[in-house]
């Protein structure tokens, strides 16, 4: 295995962990503990910790080394609107100049989205958890993926990470929230196939909202 991929999925794991609670917001990043977790050089490590810096995962402590960072309803508030506007920006877009291949791409992924949503109204797991998360991210960029943008596309995974972690922390307080998110996803999916650029915008803003809302309960 070449450096490069052994950097990339050692990045992956902790990124991953960082998003699914493995590593608490805050935590300090050891590279010894690290080197024996990930088995992983230090050389890797310290790669992978600045990637996760540039990435808004992981912050540096002065001289001290590496923390997770913090989470906090400010921090949310700001990565909701961002993923607001980036999203509803590009499914604005996609809506407008979109063809066949995007609307190919839209209900490829929301098919899996919905498949998988089915299977946790009656099971419960960490795998079932990241497999959601997978999915859920690969049907809201498909949504805007005739934006026309690289640079947008990359900035909206950025922060739909970065907002993912407060998903996370929402599904673990209140739960999946079943029949509900089954039917927000269809109708987003469904209005945008249908060109109906006001509904699926209104309906996507809701969607959004909706995980900041549970959050202040």
């Amino acid at each position: 295995m070449s450096s490069n991929t052994v950097a990339e999925t050692v990045y992956n794991e902790i990124r991953d962990d960082i998003l699914y609670g493995e590593l608490q917001p805050g935590v300090k990043l050891k590279l010894d503990a690290l080197r024996d977790r990930y088995s992983a050089g230090v050389n890797t490590l310290r790669e992978v910790l600045n990637r996760l810096v540039a990435s808004g995962f992981v912050f540096v402590e002065g001289q001290k080394g590496f923390r997770v960072v913090g989470t906090s309803a400010s921090n949310f508030k700001e990565l909701t609107a961002m993923r607001l506007l980036l999203e509803t920006n590009g499914l604005a877009k996609s809506i407008e100049i979109g063809d066949v291949e995007w609307e190919g791409r839209v209900a490829a992924a929301h098919h899996k989205l919905s498949a998988i949503e089915k299977r946790m109204l009656s099971e419960e797991s960490r795998e079932l958890t990241v497999r959601w998360s997978q999915y859920d991210r690969e049907f809201h960029q498909a949504l805007i993926s005739a934006c026309g943008s690289d640079l947008h596309m990359r900035m909206h995974r950025e922060i739909f990470d970065q907002f993912r972690r407060y998903v996370v922390i929402e599904l673990k307080t209140h739960g999946f929230r079943a029949e509900e998110i089954i039917y927000e996803h269809r109708s987003i999916c469904d209005l945008a196939l249908a060109r109906d650029k006001d509904a699926a915008l209104k309906k996507l803003t809701d969607h959004i909202e909706t995980y900041r809302r549970r959050s202040q309960d």
